[in-house]
C-alpha cells in the first residue's frame, strides 16, 4: 500500500519550527516552481461547494503546519489531524475576510442555508471543500529565490500535470458540488482541467480573487466603489455580468 504524504512528512511537522526553511518539506523541484507539503489533503465528501484558490501561500502553509503540529501532540489520528486543520490553515489570513464578505454577498451563504460563508470554516464545515487548483504550496523560483506563486498554471507543463489528476480526484469525492474559482486564473486552468467531463456544468463564474492586490475589483464586487470611479484596469461589465451569473445558477440550484 503506498504510503500517504502525511504519513511521509509526518516527522517533519512534528518538528516544525520556521515556514522560511522548508526544505524538509519539498514535494517537487520543477526548476521554475518548487512544490512544497502542507496537509491540505483531506477533502469533503459532503461538500455543497469547493470554494477554489490557486495555490496555498506562505500564509496558509505556516498556519496549516503549526495546527497539525499541534495535533499530532494532541494524538489524534492522522485523518483526523487532516481533517481538522483543514480549515484552520485554508485561506487563512488577511484575505478571508475578503472571501467571507464575497461569498455572502453573491448568495453563497444563502444557497447553503447558512447565515455567512464564515461558518464554512468552522461549524458548518461539512458544507464546503476549501482547495486550490495546485493542492499543495507552490512557490516561483526566480535567480534561486521563491515568492508566492501567481501565474497562469500553462496546459502541457509539468505543473499542469502534477496538479489535474489532484483536481480530478477531489472532485470525483464531490461530484455534485457546485465549484466557485477565485479569480481568472483559477477559473481559466479548471475549464481546460474540466473540458468534456461531466463536472463541467458544475463550473460556476468566478469572483475576484481575494488577495488585498485585488482591492479595486473586490469593492466594486461588493457596490463599495462605483462604475465610474474605477481604473482601466478592471473590467466593471465582466464583473458585473459573471455576479448575475452566479447569482442565477445558486438561486435555480436552491430550488
Amino acid at each position: 500500500m503506498k504510503q500517504s504524504l502525511f504519513s511521509q512528512y509526518k516527522d517533519a511537522i512534528a518538528n516544525f519550527t520556521d515556514v522560511e526553511d522548508r526544505s524538509d518539506f519539498l514535494v517537487k523541484d520543477l526548476s521554475e516552481q518548487r512544490i512544497y507539503y502542507a496537509p491540505f489533503d483531506y477533502v469533503n465528501p459532503k461538500a455543497k461547494i469547493f470554494v477554489i484558490g490557486i495555490t496555498p501561500g506562505e500564509q496558509q502553509m505556516k498556519n496549516m503546519l503549526i495546527e497539525a503540529k499541534r495535533l499530532i501532540r494532541l494524538g489524534l489520528s492522522d485523518e483526523e489531524i487532516q481533517k481538522k486543520c483543514k480549515p484552520i490553515g485554508s485561506f487563512s489570513g488577511a484575505m478571508r475576510k475578503n472571501l467571507v464578505a464575497m461569498m455572502d454577498h453573491v448568495g453563497v451563504a444563502d444557497y447553503l442555508g447558512i447565515e455567512s460563508t464564515s461558518e464554512l470554516f468552522d461549524k458548518h464545515v461539512e458544507l464546503g471543500n476549501l482547495t486550490s487548483a495546485i493542492r499543495y504550496p507552490t512557490f516561483l523560483v526566480k535567480d534561486g529565490k521563491e515568492t508566492n506563486f501567481a501565474s497562469d498554471i500553462k496546459p502541457k507543463s509539468a505543473l499542469f500535470s502534477f496538479a489535474a489528476p489532484l483536481t480530478i480526484e477531489e472532485i470525483e469525492k464531490a461530484p455534485e458540488a457546485l465549484l466557485l474559482p477565485l479569480g481568472p486564473k483559477v477559473s481559466n486552468y479548471l475549464q481546460k482541467v474540466l473540458k468534456g467531463t461531466e463536472y463541467e456544468k458544475n463550473l460556476l463564474p468566478q469572483i475576484p480573487h481575494p488577495s488585498g492586490a485585488n482591492a479595486e475589483r473586490i469593492a466594486y464586487f461588493l457596490c463599495k466603489k462605483k462604475k465610474e470611479d474605477l481604473s482601466a484596469k478592471t473590467n466593471p461589465d465582466k464583473i458585473g455580468a459573471e455576479k448575475q451569473e452566479i447569482q442565477k445558477i445558486l438561486r435555480e440550484h436552491k430550488k
